[in-house]
This record gives C-alpha cells, sequence and structure tokens, in this order.
C-alpha cells in the first residue's frame, strides 16, 4: 500500500506544525506563492500551470480548474468575481470544515491566486454558519492577511487588490449549488437557477464569476509553490493531486476520520488509510 501521508497538500496532519497563525503559516513557507505570482507571473501563466498541474474541480463535475478560470479572465468586463464555496452540502461530509478549522491561510492564500489570475478584486467565501470554529478560524486568518497587506488594497506594493467576505447560511444540501449561494449573496430567495448561461460567463450580479470549492482552491498554492509537474506527479493521468474525504466507523455515532488521498486510490487503500485494519478488508 502506498504511504499516502507523504502526498498530504492541504490537510495538516497530528503532529505537524499547527499553521493556523500567520507566523506559523509564514514559517511552513506561506504566502511565498502569492508573492511569486503578483510580482513575478502573469495571470496567464498562473492558469495555464493550473492547467497543466491536472486540478479538476473537487466539488462538482471535475472540469480543469484552469479552463474555468480563462472563461472568466477572458469576458470582457472589468468587475469579476470568485466564490469560495465552503459549504459542505452534506453535513456528515467535512472536508470545508476541516480545512476552515486546520487551514485557513493556505484558503486564503488560494483565494487570493485565484482572484489574480481571473481579475477578480472581490471575493466571496460561502459557509455554514454552524462551523462556529471553522468561521471564527478564517475570520481570524483574514485579519491578520489584512493587517500583513496580504488581502486588501495594493497588496505586497502591487497594483492587486482584492477583498475577502464571509457569507454564512444553513439551507440544507441545496446551499452547496453555486446558483444557490449566488442568489443568497445577492440577498435573493436561495433557489437553484437554469444553465446555462453558467457563472463564469453570467454570475454573480450578472459579472463573470468563478466559483470553486474550498479545497480546489487549497491546492492552487501548493501548485504555484512546488510547480506543476511535481503536483500532478501524484494522482493519476487525468486527475493531479489528492482528494480528502470524510470516513466514518461502522459504530453510531462515531467521530469521523478525515483523511487525504491520491487520485486513484482505492476502496482497500482509503480505508486501511484511515486506520480500519479489520480481516478481510
Amino acid at each position: 500500500m502506498p504511504e499516502f501521508d507523504t502526498s498530504y497538500r492541504v490537510l495538516r496532519r497530528r503532529g505537524e506544525l499547527d499553521v493556523r497563525s500567520l507566523d506559523a503559516y509564514r514559517r511552513a513557507g506561506g504566502y511565498a506563492a502569492l508573492e511569486t505570482a503578483i510580482r513575478e507571473q502573469t495571470p496567464e501563466q498562473i492558469i495555464q500551470q493550473v492547467i497543466d498541474a491536472k486540478l479538476r474541480g473537487r466539488g462538482g463535475a471535475g472540469r480543469l480548474t484552469g479552463e474555468k478560470w480563462r472563461i472568466v479572465r477572458n469576458m470582457d468586463d472589468n468587475q469579476k468575481y470568485v466564490i469560495c464555496n465552503a459549504y459542505d452540502a452534506d453535513p456528515r461530509a467535512w472536508a470545508a470544515r476541516s480545512l476552515l478549522e486546520r487551514n485557513p491561510h493556505q484558503v486564503i492564500e488560494g483565494i487570493i491566486l485565484a482572484a489574480y489570475a481571473v481579475g477578480a478584486s472581490e471575493v466571496y467565501l460561502f459557509t455554514r454558519n454552524i462551523y462556529l470554529e471553522g468561521v471564527a478560524s478564517v475570520k481570524r486568518a483574514l485579519n491578520e492577511a489584512l493587517e500583513a497587506n496580504l488581502v486588501g488594497r495594493d497588496i505586497l506594493g502591487t497594483d492587486f487588490s482584492c477583498t475577502v467576505n464571509v457569507i454564512g447560511a444553513d439551507i440544507g444540501f441545496m446551499g452547496g449549488e453555486e446558483t444557490v449561494q449566488i442568489a443568497l449573496i445577492k440577498g435573493r430567495r436561495g433557489m437553484p437557477e437554469q444553465r446555462p448561461p453558467f457563472p463564469a460567463q453570467y454570475g454573480l450580479w450578472d459579472k463573470p464569476t468563478a466559483v470553486n470549492c474550498i479545497e480546489t482552491l487549497a491546492n492552487v498554492p501548493v501548485i504555484v509553490r512546488s510547480g506543476a509537474a511535481e503536483f500532478a506527479s501524484v494522482g493519476t493521468e487525468m486527475t493531479g493531486g489528492t482528494k480528502v474525504l470524510t470516513v466514518y466507523d461502522y459504530v453510531p455515532d462515531s467521530e469521523p476520520k478525515v483523511i487525504e488521498v491520491p487520485f486513484g486510490a482505492t476502496l482497500h487503500e482509503i480505508l486501511r488509510h484511515a486506520g480500519y485494519n479489520r480481516p478481510g478488508w
């Protein structure tokens, strides 16, 4: 069985440095990708890196993330948006919750990189209100990032500016659907809308909008920092990187295990990695 611990990209493992504070995250190499991107790379170069890394959406149809970003980038509009979908539609899935609680700065760095790539100056992070610890964690991280000029006006002394807004709601399963989130951000009733047009062309306030799930965005700093080839070395021929999974025991009301495995892992490997070593598995 492969040693999956070495392929972790977005989750923090037990015993690793706690990176919830800005100082700790920077000591671990955090925000180096953002600084490199906005000082040395064009938005198109970032988009191409993400395509070459074979990063696919972690929460929807599995489309190449960079292709969606390119559509938004190429739209002839002076206002564009990014929405970070941090709403676990299934309340028993803990991917978004875990990333907000354990690795908020990597989420923020990925959000700002996405905004830079598509040309957005405003981002909305949409999550569940019931994630009290996660919401508090990401808001603390945002305040730290704002004070350090990593979010807001003229980021790191450049002419790139981007604000991040945290929006919370709890409307059940359909709260994870992108057009529902757009409607709620606009103050409307949260109901899904027919597509096309898709948000990348006609989204929030009828402007081009890149909607990506939190897990997708948390992978972007890894790609920019380590390179597309290194990122794509884990996963399959079609999909680079890893997937965060929530694994429940057969014992009722037991605490789930949130793990990260490379794409291509078998069910047997997933269960073994989660610690289930029962005979016959």
